[in-house]
């Protein structure tokens, strides 16, 4: 039997392919450098797992792929390609897994993982078993990825490398457009025209804003546009904050149905809209629409409540751009706490340099902001950009705001620990390791002082 060898394994998107190769019956080894949930799931599943990378841990393989955190030095790669191995990147590989069968694909600049995860929830509870890639787990079935007994796929794509444009789905939704991996594209115009790439690529039906109709013009092969949003195909009416979600009016041209989500924030009745439009496509009646959207339970790392400690909640989101740091504090703001406090982590330091100065306004309802260091996400350090290029943003577009710049972990729960009062949530913002500092938190607090 072929045995497929994963360098990177324990990553979001290199975990689902891993899992859903494993559960259609291919032998999967995989490499990582450090333990992770996602590593030990796989091992339980009867991967063979390596910490560390060795030339040695590709013995046996007959097909590696490579994570794009992975550099070219790496031990196990070379060791591959000397040996002349077929090398796929992570792309790749997914391409392969949806290749000859019906698939919905979701890119965007944000609500990429909710959207996509919204999706398979809706055709879970509609009785439709899909094959899913996700890159985070969902809560109310813990995994980001199964292979599934029906001909349908729903994957997250990747436009942080232009990966998305190895795809070819069946119908390709788009949350949003907005400039984000300038490293990659260079500039906002080429990135767009990566986004127009993927439409291209689309066979039947694409999914898109109403404001990002442009992207649509003159798409050939019979593929047709459907758009959300106001003056859209599929719109919302009457949005609401509820206690613990959000309610609103679901709209198509001939139907209505009532939706009480239990996730919070009017980004999550957008990331509704689309996951709607797509399930429209392969058939989904829109009551069933609504029921899949009200036992949606929400994604890890997404608005997730890790916990509460002495009248203090912990809330961890992966937000790492303004305008989704933006929409989670606007979206914790109806909630019942007394302040937010929250704790940034900036994500990349090419994205640091680029849109330092629009994360100021980000953060205007919080009532305390923490910035830490930038996790660079393999990145090499650039001089000058650092977190104090965040706090200090922040302390000009929003004078008189307590803002604190705390590069040191063990000063930042020192701080939190100090300040924070019963009543507060504490929300940890950031696609590095800053959740760390939550659960911490939640592991070492007494009753604050």
């Amino acid at each position: 039997m072929d045995t497929v060898h994963f360098i990177g394994i324990g990553g979001a998107g290199m975990s689902a392919i891993a899992k859903v190769m494993l559960e259609r019956g291919v032998r999967i080894s995989g490499s990582d450098l450090k333990r992770s949930r996602a590593a030990a799931m796989l091992e339980a599943m009867g991967a063979i797992v390596q910490i560390g990378h060795d030339a040695r841990n590709i013995s046996g393989a007959t097909q590696v792929i490579v994570s794009t955190a992975i550099p070219d030095t790496n031990a196990e790669l070379v060791a591959a390609r000397d040996a002349g191995l077929p090398v796929l990147t992570r792309g790749q590989a997914l391409a392969e897994v949806l290749a000859g069968g019906r698939s919905i694909v979701v890119a965007g600049t944000h609500g990429k993982t909710t959207t996509t995860s919204m999706i398979v929830t809706i055709l879970r509870a509609s009785g439709v078993d899909p094959t899913y890639l996700v890159g985070a787990g969902l809560n109310d079935v813990g995994t980001n990825a199964r292979s599934g007994r029906g001909e349908l796929a729903v994957a997250e794509s990747d436009e942080s490398d232009g990966s998305f444009l190895l795809l070819e789905p069946s119908i390709a939704v788009v949350t949003n457009v907005e400039p984000d991996h300038l490293d990659h594209w260079g500039s906002y115009e080429a990135m767009r025209a990566g986004f127009r790439g993927f439409l291209e690529r689309a066979r039947e039906i694409v999914v898109v804003p109403v404001e990002e109709r442009s992207l649509t013009a003159g798409l050939g092969g019979g593929v047709r546009a459907v758009t959300f949003g106001d003056g859209g195909d599929i719109w919302a009416e009457g949005g609401r904050p509820l206690a613990k979600g959000a309610g609103f009016t679901l709209c198509t041209g001939t139907d209505r149905v009532e939706v009480r989500m239990n996730v919070r924030g009017r980004h999550n009745i957008w990331n509704a809209l689309a996951a709607a439009g797509a399930c429209i496509q392969v058939g989904v009646p829109l009551d069933e629409i609504g029921e899949g959207l009200e036992r949606f339970r929400g994604v890890e790392r997404r608005f997730q409540i890790r916990g509460e400690v002495a009248g203090v909640t912990v809330i961890d989101d992966y937000a790492h751009h303004p305008t989704e740091i933006a929409a989670t504090l606007e979206a914790a703001r109806p909630g019942p706490w007394r302040r937010l406090i929250a704790v940034f982590q900036p994500h990349r330091y090419s994205r640091t340099a680029a849109l330092h100065g629009d994360f100021g306004a980000a953060f205007n309802e919080a009532d305390r902001i923490v910035v830490t260091e930038v996790y660079g996400a393999g990145e090499q350090p650039v001089p000058g950009v650092t977190g104090k290029l965040v706090a200090d943003a922040i302390c000009e577009r929003i004078p008189g705001r307590g803002v604190a710049f705390l590069p040191h972990r063990e000063d930042l729960l020192l701080y939190l620990r100090g300040n924070v009062r019963p009543g507060d949530a504490v929300l940890t913002l950031g696609a590095g390791d800053i959740h760390t500092v939550g659960e911490e938190l939640l592991e070492t607090a007494s009753e604050p002082p």
